[in-house]
């Protein structure tokens, strides 16, 4: 997994790209905090994921709760396998998914 960072209309982005699972989403988690810290907004970019795990999910809802006292967190260019977990698992009711 790589992970990318740009801004778009005054918000941080992180644009991971490749697979979010056990073995990568520490690297994801750190550079989550690192930025959402910092920020009254995040957005995360899930146009290049191409499969998160339960691990990936964790994480995501953690960055949730870190940004839900502030602007929020919003995801973006969800790809439909990545929106088929989202939707079983029931997060894409929780999520703000743009």
């Amino acid at each position: 997994m790589t992970i990318k960072v740009y801004e778009k209309e005054g918000s941080p982005v992180i644009a991971p790209e490749g697979k979010i699972d056990h073995v990568t989403v520490s690297e994801f988690e750190e550079k989550i905090n690192e930025i959402g810290k910092n920020s009254n907004t995040l957005i995360l970019d899930m146009a290049g994921v191409e499969y998160v795990s339960s691990a990936a999910l964790r994480a995501i809802l953690n960055a949730n709760d870190l940004m839900e006292d502030k602007g929020g967190l919003a995801l973006i260019n969800v790809n439909q396998k990545v929106m088929e977990i989202l939707k079983i698992t029931g997060f894409s009711e929780y999520l703000d998914i743009r």
